[in-house]
C-alpha cells in the first residue's frame, strides 16, 4: 500500500475515532484538606470569639430568657412544649421548644448566670463549622474548597449576632442539627437524620429549608451526576412534608390569637407584594454587602432604618433585581456554581420576606446558614488559582480581628445601647432602648430626649409613649404626663401601665413611675 493511499485512509477517520486513540490527560486530582482539618476550623472559631465569654445579658435575651419564668426551673419544663417562644408578643407566635428546653437546662445549671450558654453557643458554634466542612466534602466539594469555604465561614464577622448574642443559640443549635442531618443523609443514615431534622425543625422554624439541599443535591453537586431514583425521592419528599406538617400543627396549637407582625418590627408588612419584593431584594444585597465586606454592623433594622422600596423610582429597586438576575444567570449557565448559591438561597428563603412578611425586615443571624453558599462562591471563583490559600487566609486574619471587635460590643448594656444607635441611627427602637439605659442609669434628661426622638420615627410607639409619660412625671411636669398615657392608650387601648399611670395621675395619686429593666 503506498503511502498516499495510507494518508487518504487516516483522512478518511472519523473524527471520534481518532479522538479517542489521541492520548488524553488525566483530570487534575482533587486537593485534600489540610490534616487536623477539624481542629484548625474549631480554634478559627473559638479564638476570635472567645471574648464574648464575659458578656450579658442584653436586648431581645431580656424577654425571652431573663423575664421568661418558663425557663427558670425543671417544674416549668412542659410548660415549654404548650407555649409559644416570645412571652411578650403574642402575635409574633413562634414555636421552638427543643431551643428553650436546652435555655431552661442551662439556666438552672448555671444559677442564671449568663457565661454558661455563651460557653454553649462557642461548642455549638465548632459544631457548626465542624459540620459545614463534613457536609461540603459529602457533596463532592474538594477537600481542600471545603475546608477553605468552613474556615472563613468560622471567621465572618456578620455571625457575630448568632454567637455573641446568647439568644443567637437557636441559630446554633437550628444549624447542628440540621447539617447533622444533612451529613447522615449523604451517608445514608437517614433514619437518623430524619430524627435530627426533626430536632432541628423545632428549634428554629426556618430549618426546615435545610431538607430543599437534600432532595436537590442531585443537581447541585459537581462531577459525576448520580442516577435519581424519583420513587425514593419523592419518599423523602413526602416524610419531609410531614415533619413540616407536625411543625405547623403544633405551632398553631399554641396560638392565642391572630398573627401580626407590628410595623414597627418590619414595616414591609404594609405594602402589597411587588413593594415588599423589591425592598426584600434590595435586603439581599445588603446581606452580601455586609457579609462580604463588614464596614458597619448592626444587631437592629427595624423602622425606619431600612426605608421600604416603593417602586422602579428606588435606584434601589434595580440593584435587587440585577442580583436576582445575576443568581438565575448564574443558576443556568455555571453548573459549578449551583450548590454555593443553591446553600445561599434555600436556607434564606423562609426569612427573607419574599413569600410572606416575617417578624423582622433584616437581621445579621438570619444570614448565619446562608453565608456559607456566599463564601463557597467566593473560594470556587479562585479555586484554580495557587494564591488561593493565602489569600483565604490573609482575608481570615483580617475578618477573624473585626469579629474580635465587634464582639465587645455585645459585653454589656453599657456598651450595647450607644453603639446600637450609632450603628441604626434611624431607627425607633434603638433610640427607644437608650432611652431605657439613660432612665435606669438616673438620667430622666437624656432619656427624655431619646424617647422623644423614637416617637418623631415612630408616632404611635405605645412603650416610648409610656415610659415617656413616665419620665415627665419624674421630672413633675404632669400634664404633658397625661398627654403622653393618652397617647400611648389610643394607640394601645390595652396598655395596662399607662391606664394605671393615667388614673393615678387624673385623681390625685401619687405614685412611682417605674424604672426600665435594661
Amino acid at each position: 500500500m503506498s503511502r498516499r493511499s495510507s494518508s487518504r485512509r487516516h483522512r478518511g477517520e472519523r473524527p471520534e475515532v481518532r479522538a479517542a486513540a489521541a492520548p488524553t490527560a488525566p483530570p487534575p486530582a482533587a486537593e485534600p484538606a489540610p490534616k487536623f482539618a477539624a481542629l484548625w476550623l474549631c480554634l478559627a472559631a473559638l479564638v476570635p470569639s472567645l471574648n464574648t465569654l464575659t458578656g450579658a445579658f442584653l436586648y431581645d435575651d431580656l424577654p425571652v430568657i431573663v423575664q421568661n419564668a418558663r425557663l427558670h426551673g425543671l417544674a416549668k419544663m412542659p410548660e415549654i412544649w404548650t407555649h409559644g417562644y416570645w412571652p411578650d408578643r403574642p402575635g409574633l407566635t413562634l414555636y421552638r421548644p427543643v431551643t428553650q428546653t436546652l435555655w431552661n437546662l442551662l439556666w438552672v445549671a448555671g444559677g442564671g448566670q449568663p457565661w454558661l450558654f455563651h460557653v454553649v453557643n462557642l461548642l455549638m458554634f465548632c459544631g457548626v463549622v465542624v459540620l459545614a466542612f463534613q457536609v461540603l466534602q459529602s457533596m463532592n466539594v474538594s477537600g481542600r474548597t471545603a475546608f477553605l469555604a468552613a474556615l472563613l465561614f468560622a471567621v465572618l464577622p456578620i455571625h457575630t449576632e448568632a454567637t455573641a448574642a446568647i439568644i443567637g443559640g437557636s441559630e446554633l443549635l437550628a444549624a447542628v442539627f440540621g447539617l447533622g442531618a444533612l451529613w447522615l443523609y449523604h451517608r445514608g443514615a437517614h433514619g437518623r437524620a430524619l430524627g435530627l431534622y426533626l430536632l432541628a425543625v423545632f428549634s428554629k422554624e426556618s430549618a426546615s429549608a435545610l431538607a430543599g439541599i437534600a432532595l436537590l443535591g442531585p443537581w447541585l453537586e459537581s462531577g459525576p451526576r448520580p442516577r435519581v431514583k424519583f420513587g425514593r425521592l419523592a419518599l423523602h419528599a413526602a416524610v419531609v412534608a410531614g415533619v413540616v406538617g407536625l411543625a405547623l400543627l403544633a405551632r398553631s396549637a399554641v396560638m392565642s390569637g391572630l398573627e401580626f407582625v407590628p410595623p414597627i418590627d418590619n414595616p414591609m408588612s404594609l405594602v402589597n407584594g411587588p413593594r415588599r419584593v423589591l425592598t426584600a431584594l434590595w435586603v439581599q444585597c445588603l446581606y452580601v454587602a455586609k457579609t462580604v465586606v463588614p464596614l458597619q454592623l448592626s444587631a437592629d433594622y427595624s423602622y425606619r432604618q431600612i426605608p421600604l422600596v416603593m417602586g422602579l423610582q428606588d435606584p434601589r429597586a434595580w440593584a435587587g433585581l440585577a442580583l436576582a438576575a445575576l443568581a438565575t444567570w448564574v443558576l443556568l449557565r455555571r453548573p459549578g456554581a449551583r450548590l454555593g448559591l443553591a446553600w445561599w438561597i434555600v436556607p434564606f428563603l423562609p426569612t427573607a420576606n419574599l413569600l410572606l412578611p416575617i417578624g423582622t425586615m433584616m437581621g445579621e443571624r438570619l444570614a448565619f446558614l446562608p453565608s456559607l453558599g456566599l463564601v463557597l462562591l467566593l473560594v470556587q471563583a479562585g479555586e484554580r488559582r495557587r494564591w488561593l490559600p493565602v489569600a483565604v487566609a490573609v482575608v481570615a486574619v483580617v475578618f477573624a480581628f473585626r469579629t474580635a471587635v465587634r464582639n465587645t460590643v455585645w459585653h454589656d448594656a453599657d456598651e450595647f445601647y450607644p453603639r446600637l444607635v450609632e450603628t441604626s441611627p434611624d431607627s425607633a427602637k434603638t433610640h427607644y432602648f437608650l432611652g431605657c439605659l439613660k432612665a435606669a442609669r438616673d438620667d430622666p434628661a437624656g432619656a427624655l430626649a431619646e424617647y422623644d426622638r423614637a416617637i418623631a420615627i415612630f408616632r404611635p410607639y405605645p412603650e416610648a409613649l409610656n415610659n415617656r409619660g413616665c419620665i415627665l412625671v419624674q421630672l413633675g411636669r404632669l400634664e404633658e404626663a397625661k398627654a403622653s398615657f393618652r397617647d400611648c392608650l389610643r394607640f394601645d387601648p390595652g396598655h395596662a401601665a399607662a391606664a394605671a399611670s393615667l388614673q393615678c395621675l387624673e385623681n390625685g395619686i401619687p405614685f412611682e413611675p417605674h424604672k426600665p429593666k435594661i
